[in-house]
């Protein structure tokens, strides 16, 4: 199993899987030409000719990444693929220099299994006033916020932000 980069080929294999779950109401969904805008954003699971799942990563403030449409094709379901994901999308968000990554999910146990923890939806306002505003379960959403704080590599660190780190 090979985790990377979404490419523009993929396209259509992507939609289908984000669709499949949209229709089901586990993710909204997204139309081909968000997925082509958003492509620098998205990651694959690809497995013998076959994108197994995929992940996005979107940057919601200066220092915090949120994983969002997160899907794995049934048949790749129990196999690691989901957990092995968010671990890439987290992976890059540390590297991008992002203090923490974020997701709103009904799949709590889930992402606590990937080192996320619940926290109150008023602490990620970004994502409110960003995505929740226009979103048609705005009034019954039943999604959870969790978040990772993410280890940033020191080269990144603005010394100002973290006294802590100074000599």
């Amino acid at each position: 199993m090979l985790i990377r980069p979404a490419r523009f080929e993929d396209i259509e294999d992507i939609h289908q899987l984000v669709m499949y779950y949209a229709n089901q109401g586990a993710l909204l969904p997204r139309s081909r030409e968000s997925l082509v805008e958003h492509l620098s954003q998205l990651s694959v699971a690809y497995d013998k000719g076959t994108i197994a799942g995929v992940v996005a990563l979107h940057r919601l403030e200066s220092h915090v990444g949120e994983v969002r449409s997160l899907a794995v094709l049934p048949h790749f379901h129990k196999q690691g693929v989901g957990q092995k994901l968010v671990t890439y999308a987290v992976s890059q968000a540390e590297l991008l220099g992002y203090h923490k990554a974020i997701a709103f999910t009904r799949q709590v146990r889930f992402f606590e299994r990937c080192g996320f923890q619940p926290v109150a939806r008023e602490t990620i306002p970004a994502k409110y006033f960003r995505d929740c505003m226009g979103c048609p379960m705005l009034t019954h959403c039943d999604e959870i916020a969790v978040e990772r704080v993410l280890l940033v590599p020191t080269a990144r660190r603005n010394p100002a932000e973290h006294p802590a780190s100074l000599p």
